[in-house]
């Protein structure tokens, strides 16, 4: 079995390769998803935010999104707190993965921040999904309904593609052009 880290900035489309290599037998491990249910539902990480962020930040048990965003995304630390909280979580979820599917040839770990979170050393081998900037702008103004002003803020925060390359031993383009599927299937 291979455990492969899937990597991109946002709208760079690694959600469509991470479907492809799972079309062609891999399993998928979405870690944003995962992270999503560990906040909503793990009670560890739930007590841990609510005594970090404050207990309304959970209201009627649900947690506030939009609010803990807002907080984390303009001050660093409080965005390593959370981190801190929520990745062990998904690392532990992660390690149950690859249990439950051993005899998988290959388990996928897609991430957004597979760099920044450290994931990408409990792979064998990293993929990045690289875009142009302005076809992932295109994407993400269409899926999210945002301004292209806002997508350039949120490609800006993000860790550049760049450095992201430097820990990826491999590239799939997925600039509407290129065809995905020989790319994954030269990869595994």
């Amino acid at each position: 079995m291979k455990i492969i880290g899937l990597t991109g900035g946002i709208g760079s489309g690694k959600s469509t390769v991470a479907q492809v290599f799972e079309v062609l037998g891999a399993k998928l491990f979405i870690a944003d998803t995962e992270a999503n249910v560990i906040t909503a539902t793990h009670p560890v990480a739930i007590k841990c935010i609510s005594e970090v962020f404050g207990a309304e930040i959970y209201q009627n048990g649900i947690l506030n999104r939009k609010a803990l965003a807002s907080i984390v995304f303009e001050n660093p630390d409080k965005l390593q707190t959370l981190n801190s909280i929520v990745h062990p979580l998904v690392k532990e979820a992660f390690d149950n993965f690859v249990v439950k599917h051993s005899n998988a040839p290959y388990i996928i770990m897609e991430s957004a921040i597979l760099v920044q979170s450290g994931f990408y050393r409990f792979t064998d081998f990293n993929v990045l999904v690289s875009a142009p900037e302005d076809v992932r702008i295109k994407r993400v103004m269409q899926r999210n309904g945002i301004s292209a002003e806002e997508v350039k803020r949120r490609i800006t925060a993000q860790i550049s593609e760049n450095e992201t390359v430097r820990y990826c031993q491999y590239t799939i383009v997925n600039d509407g052009v290129k065809m995905i599927i020989p790319q994954v299937e030269r990869i595994l």
